[in-house]
């Protein structure tokens, strides 16, 4: 798999990224299209999501419209994947905007959790943190160990751009020496849960309960880190970095309620990115768990 991503990423990067743009935009549009299950997933998403941003049920075109603007943005995504090399330069970074969001948030010395979305493009994203902070910062991402070729490739990939990689199953300790030695962790907190998984908490979202991991608040928690959500929005072909306001918590001791406490302060962060820009929010399963 390795191998052949490799050789995928060489054969990419020889085209112009705008016919890969259309390609792949198109492509998945057609992959959605048949594949119900997701589709109906996503559709019950948007169903949420923008009743509460237009105040009133959406109507099934404003539904679609939206979701075929994702299914797009999607496509794009995974052009961008394999053509980030070429898209984001060292040396001709995209902008951070509210930076001092961040650099309030490392004053600490207890270093700093940037809470990411599956949203616009995580790994530009990263890599925007990681290229304004080069020299200064080390900047971690904890992922899945998605295992064989697929994982080497990832890692190789985001230590290019100078962002380390934290598999909770093998080296999760980096992720704690990163934060005492003032560095920046990026932790996905969007992820749902199943109810058996006695990791999770029920938060609100949207005006409905679902079920969601805690990495990021334990590890604030047990660190004192200061957290923010963070992003990159994407703008036409291109994107800016945005860091949200720091995230304001006070331990009371109770773990379980701090754990429940400080997820549900980042979710309502993250509601209000989503609800601002829901065509760039990737999320193909059934959020608030309709079927566990």
């Amino acid at each position: 798999m390795y191998y052949i991503l490799r050789v995928v990423q060489f054969i990419v990067s020889l085209i112009p990224i705008k016919a890969l743009y259309a390609f792949a935009g198109f492509m998945t549009k057609l992959v959605f299209t048949f594949w119900k299950e997701k589709r109906d997933n996503v559709y019950r998403n948007y169903s949420l999501i923008l009743a509460k941003k237009y105040g009133r049920p959406a109507t099934d075109a404003e539904i679609k419209k939206v979701m075929n603007d994702n299914f797009y943005n999607y496509g794009m995504f995974n052009v961008e994947f394999l053509y980030m090399h070429k898209l984001i330069k060292m040396s001709n970074l995209p902008p951070i905007r509210n930076l001092e969001r961040a650099e309030e948030g490392l004053k600490s010395g207890k270093g700093l959790i940037i809470c990411t979305l599956h949203f616009s493009n995580w790994d530009a994203a990263g890599t925007i943190v990681s290229g304004h902070y080069k020299g200064k910062r080390e900047v971690w991402a904890i992922a899945d160990d998605l295992g064989g070729g697929y994982s080497r490739f990832i890692q190789e990939s985001r230590a290019q751009y100078g962002i380390h990689v934290v598999l909770p199953n093998k080296n999760l300790k980096d992720a704690y020496t990163c934060l005492q030695n003032g560095g920046i962790l990026n932790v996905l907190v969007d992820r749902p849960l199943p109810r058996s998984d006695k990791s999770g908490v029920e938060v609100d979202f949207f005006g409905k309960k679902a079920y969601v991991a805690t990495a990021a608040a334990r590890i604030a928690l047990k660190t004192g880190a200061a957290m923010l959500v963070g992003y990159a929005v994407r703008d036409g072909d291109s994107f800016y970095g945005q860091p949200g306001e720091l995230i304001k918590y006070t331990p009371t001791g109770d773990k379980d309620k701090d754990i429940q406490m400080v997820t549900q302060a980042l979710i309502t962060e993250a509601e209000k990115l989503i609800m601002a820009h829901p065509e760039q929010w990737y999320m193909f399963r059934d959020f608030w768990n309709k079927k566990d």
